[in-house]
């Protein structure tokens, strides 16, 4: 095991890859920009001075910045605590008590993976960021890094020199012996196959329309070089051609869709040890995570039609976020999950739930309707505005298709606590699964409004340090049992009793 207790640096080759870094951000927020000039068919020497010239100075100063960057950081553990010192013209002194750290993540860019280097992130709980990224380092140093910071989470992880020598259970080198989730080229395509095309569709016409003026102009030029008798041939056609414009927008998206899963979920594989949940995935970008059990405050089973017909389903892992961080960066993903892997997460996790619950309840059935409403009202609004025959025919299918989703949906929703593990679930289908240890909750919250009051009907509120979970139109003295008895189970617990 290495010694930090000594300031440390970064390698010498993180200069190289903090200018680059720097850079990429700056050509990224930039490039709208410099468009018109690289689908001008003509650019002026003059031009290009104005171009090359500030170009020139922007990247000199990259250079210099993460020289004196590199130089003026670094880091180290002390008093149970992670000590970082970094700023250049402005010095400032971090300290990260070990408690206020959720996860230790290790990642390989496309220049880590080119030096032989990996980059570590450490996320900590009431920050908007990571409050210590190192972005070169080598793999020994990394690896060492992360197993101490998670035995200081958790005293019961062994990382004496004997353990740390001795060979991995499995064949992934750094993983625990109880693998969860590994995807090879078919569950990988699998998982491509079942992501929103729709939304993934509409991001390519997004890009593309981000071009603006320039793509216009490269258009025009090739509609100009067609001749007029061809485009007249062409507008008539327009017509014939909705149906496989439709389905080319499809397969864009589903394209589209494949080509973001294999860049994110690229040899993907997950494990559950002593340290909590790993996981390691990417393409261009290796991400290493590794959340302790004890940092997770939230998790979700989430699957659609389709996912649990080629039998599987998405995990999701929330920790502790700030007031302005948004949720999907506290959001450890790991699909393609199997009902036995699921089996094994919550006996883990939570192995109360193999008792029955205390609580089982649902909404109250009366008062359905407000869930229709909302499915209702489109349609209702088109029927008042249209009077033609397609539009009141497309009203009467969608109240038909509405009401019947609606009830089934209703129908799906339920809430069980158990004696340490709240549960909800929820959807049809799309459905998910969300449990939180009663330890993990910060206060429970009962709402209603005027209407909902004199029914003696309102919404119970769940509130972690990863985010709320609400459950709606539930009877007032259901809520309130399930709120005292919840409060009485976590006073018991923060007082050992």
């Amino acid at each position: 095991m290495m010694d930090f207790s000594t300031p440390r640096r970064q390698h010498p080759l993180g200069m190289a890859i903090l200018s680059v870094q720097f850079l990429v951000n700056l050509i990224r927020s930039a490039w709208p920009a410099l468009i018109p000039f690289v689908f001008s068919s003509e650019l002026e020497e003059s031009t290009l001075v104005y171009i090359l010239v500030p170009l020139t100075l922007v990247g000199v100063g990259a250079i210099a910045g993460a020289i004196a960057s590199y130089w003026r950081f670094n880091y180290r553990l002390e008093d149970n605590a992670l000590i970082v010192e970094k700023g250049v013209l402005q010095r400032e002194r971090l300290r990260i008590p070990m408690e206020k750290i959720q996860a230790i993540h290790l990642f390989k860019g496309p220049l880590q993976q080119a030096f032989g280097l990996t980059g570590l992130r450490v996320d900590t709980a009431g920050s908007a960021g990571s409050e210590l990224q190192l972005v070169a380092v080598s793999r020994a140093e990394a690896e060492s890094l992360q197993a101490l910071l998670a035995s200081q989470l958790d005293p019961s992880i062994d990382v004496s020199p004997e353990k740390e020598a001795a060979p991995s259970a499995t064949k992934n080198e750094g993983f625990a012996s109880q693998p969860l989730v590994e995807l090879n080229a078919s569950r990988l395509i699998k998982v491509g196959l079942t992501q929103n095309h729709l939304r993934n569709a509409f991001l390519g016409m997004a890009v593309l329309t981000s071009l603006g003026n320039p793509m216009e102009e490269v258009i025009s030029s090739a509609l100009e070089a067609i001749p007029p008798v061809a485009l007249a041939v062409l507008s008539l056609l327009s017509v014939a051609l909705f149906i496989p414009g439709v389905l080319l927008f499809l397969l864009s998206g589903i394209l589209i869709s494949l080509v973001l899963t294999t860049l994110k979920y690229f040899r993907f594989r997950s494990a559950l040890g002593h340290e909590g949940v790993q996981v390691e995935m990417g393409l261009l970008r290796r991400n290493a995570f590794q959340v302790p059990f004890a940092k997770i405050h939230m998790t979700t089973w989430k699957s659609h039609w389709l996912r649990r017909q080629l039998g599987f389903e998405t995990l999701q892992i929330r920790q502790a976020q700030a007031s302005n961080q948004s949720n999907s960066d506290v959001r450890v993903f790991v699909p393609a999950m199997e009902s036995q892997n699921r089996k094994t997460v919550e006996e883990i996790l939570y192995p109360d739930l193999s008792a029955a619950p205390v609580f089982r309840v649902q909404p109250v059935r009366r008062l359905r309707w407000l869930i229709w409403i909302g499915a209702w009202l489109p349609s209702l609004l088109l029927f008042g505005l249209m009077s033609s025959l397609p539009a009141v025919s497309v009203s009467i299918l969608w109240l038909a298709v509405s009401g019947y989703t609606s009830l089934r949906r209703f129908r799906s929703l339920k809430l069980q606590l158990h004696k340490n593990t709240v549960t909800i679930e929820r959807g049809w289908f799309w459905q998910s699964r969300t449990l939180i240890k009663l330890s993990q909750l910060q206060g429970i919250q009962w709402r209603r409004h005027v209407l909902l009051e004199r029914r003696g009907v309102g919404h119970l509120t769940f509130h972690t340090a990863a985010g709320p979970k609400a459950f709606t139109y539930l009877r007032k003295h259901e809520a309130m049992a399930i709120r005292d008895y919840a409060l009485n189970q976590l006073h018991s617990a923060q007082s050992g009793v």
